[in-house]
């Protein structure tokens, strides 16, 4: 299991989006969107199973992207990989 959370401060009524990617492979159903309001704070948290990494290891990293109005984005988070047993 592979879980991630962020706490970005864009500029306020801006969003950023994290596109996951295993084995260089993009996931689009694992991209979470996150929109900051009057407050600029914005944040975004995924959780999902995959099997990828059940006989060979996982190459895992996460794609941020923002519209080109954000003129800086401060971003903080942490992803944790779980095993999870196989019966």
């Amino acid at each position: 299991m592979i879980s991630f959370v962020f706490l970005a401060v864009p500029d306020a009524g801006n969003y950023y989006q994290l596109l996951p990617y295993l084995n260089g492979s993009p996931r689009f159903l694992y991209s979470v969107l996150a929109a900051a309001g009057s407050g600029r704070t914005a944040s975004a948290s995924a959780s999902f199973l995959t099997n990828e990494a059940l006989y060979e290891p996982l190459d895992f990293s996460l794609l941020l992207t923002y519209p080109d109005t954000v003129r800086n984005i401060d971003i903080t988070g942490a992803v944790s990989i779980y095993p999870v047993a196989v019966l």
